[in-house]
């Protein structure tokens, strides 16, 4: 047999240019393909705010343009990635197959002994209408105008929903129907926390059919969304107290459902919907609820997951250990971001802008991919009045702006931006969710007691031109203080009322402010060493470090 050298190397060059021309091809097209995001600020609402209207003084019929204007402030920060909206739980913002629509009273056949709550539903309901008769839910209106914005738009279900299980109110307008009808499921043990005897049980099938029946629903209806949140905080209440570890098979097998309904889903729509989880803040008390995330990770359930405490929030979310017991010597990896909430000290304390930057930091500086707003509301149209919003020394905030928005999310702006961290007060504990606290301390005579508080900034690189310790104890005490090593003495005892730390002081507590010398603090953890100089034992409740930068025109507010 005679070969023709000719031709050879002309198939040759014909074969080795297809080769390359599909090499070329497949390049472009992976360098085309949208790269997955890690860095993310999440904006998460919980749509009755929406539903009320109440960023916009509360004006009756609520129309689609109304939803723009609420998707447009968060938008117009610049810096949120992902706009989540919640559907209502049991209690839908939409047409279920499942459920009644969230206020729904039936023409008035369900009683509701509580007139103004029955006002308030019918309101609900009566903007539930409006927006149907355009067409649109809230959630169909919010996420589009997200996607239309440039963010990522999420579905957020809250897995157990407990805002609507208080028998005591004997208002059956604000029951959900499977809940209200299926009181054998219902766990029935009250010292969990509020409402939590009346929380469905998911030991049960018929429970966890009913909410896998409700997110296929949602997964299926809205087409834009770009993936789908398991908000299992919102309570954080799955089964009779002490049987997570044992029942945790369920909740896994139950999110491996999810899982597969959402790959399914991907398939039919030719693009890639994400699912994530919001769970307690350690890895060990998400399993105490029932919630094996290790398992999570490795079966490749979830592509991120947020991690955080029920409404009051934590103020030192403790997520460079959440990260090294998740993962610890694996590979495998996926984004972990820190749920900053609505909330504040006991009693009740909302939080300042200072505060809400320093949690930021505290989150951004451990390691954290990014931040989870939970409950971020603004008022009058995102538009604030600091002439009264602050406090008289004109140093502090309280009320939520989209300036503060921009600086919890412009990275540059956070370096060197005003705040205050705050050491874990060791009370966040509602439904149990717990971390490992210095907090709160007691001091006594000849032993040195020692706390540690995060500080999250880079001020190894820019140091600030002032940075104040302040201590909350539970009495009048004498003592002495070194903060890493160094001797602390210089008392200003204005501070406190300046920059408001006197707020929700208790009867007999005391406050108290020391400038720190400069170059005293480090990046990452800073110990505080306290001896008590008084005969009594006394009890150290708040540990904060206040960060000064400059003029809170420039540096924001504290």
């Amino acid at each position: 047999m005679k070969f023709n050298i000719n031709k050879l190397s002309r198939l040759g060059f014909f074969l080795l240019s297809i080769s390359l021309i599909a090499v070329l091809s497949s390049a472009e097209q992976a360098e085309n393909k949208p790269k997955p995001r890690k860095f993310r600020i999440i904006h998460n609402n919980d749509g009755t705010d929406a539903l009320a209207n109440m960023w916009f003084n509360r004006k009756p019929d609520l129309t689609r343009a109304d939803i723009n204007n609420y998707v447009d402030l968060v938008a117009e920060s610049k810096v949120v990635t992902t706009f989540m909206m919640c559907t209502g739980s049991d209690f839908v913002f939409y047409r279920s197959k499942y459920e009644r629509p969230f206020g729904d009273d039936l023409n008035d056949s369900l009683d509701c002994r509580s007139e103004s709550e029955r006002k308030a539903f019918k309101q609900y309901f009566k903007n539930f209408k409006s927006l149907e008769a355009e067409g649109t839910d809230i959630i169909d209106a919010s996420l589009t105008r997200a996607k239309q914005r440039g963010m990522e738009a999420f579905i957020t279900f809250r897995v157990n929903d407990l805002h609507f299980a208080d028998t005591a109110t004997h208002c059956r307008v604000s029951y959900p129907d499977f809940w209200f009808n299926n009181p054998q499921y219902w766990i029935g043990e009250d010292h969990q926390g509020m409402n939590s005897s009346r929380a469905l049980d998911f030991t049960h099938q018929a429970v966890r059919d009913h909410k896998l029946a409700l997110i296929r629903e949602q997964l299926e209806k809205y087409e834009m969304i770009d993936g789908f949140d398991l908000d299992f905080m919102r309570f954080i209440v799955l089964f009779k107290a002490g049987e997570g570890p044992a029942k945790a098979h369920l909740m896994t097998s139950f999110v491996k459902t999810v899982k597969s309904m959402v790959d399914s889903v991907s398939k039919v729509r030719g693009k890639k919907i994400l699912l994530s989880v919001r769970v307690p803040i350690t890895v060990e008390g998400a399993l105490d609820k029932g919630l094996d995330v290790k398992a999570w990770l490795k079966q490749d359930l979830i592509d991120f997951i947020s991690i955080g405490a029920h409404w009051r929030g934590e103020t030192a979310i403790p997520i460079a250990k959440f990260k090294q017991d998740l993962f610890g010597k694996s590979n495998k990896r996926i984004p972990v971001y820190g749920s900053i909430d609505d909330g504040g000290y006991l009693p009740r304390e909302l939080y300042s802008d200072g505060m809400f930057k320093g949690m930021a930091s505290n989150i951004l500086g451990q390691g954290g991919d990014g931040l989870y707003l939970f409950n971020f509301y603004f008022a009058n149209y995102g538009k604030v009045d600091y002439q009264k919003a602050l406090n008289p020394s004109g140093l502090v905030c309280r009320t939520r702006s989209t300036r503060l928005l921009n600086e919890l999310g412009t990275i540059d702006k956070l370096n060197t931006a005003n705040k205050v961290f705050c050491a874990s007060d060791g009370v966040t504990n509602s439904y149990g969710v717990l971390q490992v606290s210095d907090l709160p301390m007691a001091c006594g005579v000849g032993k040195k007691s020692t706390a540690s508080i995060f500080i999250g900034d880079p001020i190894d690189k820019i140091y600030p031109k002032e940075s104040i310790l302040f201590l909350r104890t539970d009495r009048s005490a004498k003592m002495e203080i070194e903060v890493n090593g160094l001797k602390i003495t210089a008392v200003q005892a204005n501070y406190p009322e300046d920059y408001d730390r006197n707020h929700g002081l208790q009867e007999g507590e005391k406050m108290i402010a020391y400038v720190l010398p400069k170059n005293c603090l480090v990046k990452g953890e800073n110990k505080v060493s306290i001896v008590a100089r008084t005969p009594n034992i006394f009890v150290v409740k708040r540990l904060e470090v206040a960060l000064n930068y400059g003029d809170v025109a420039l540096n924001g507010y504290f």
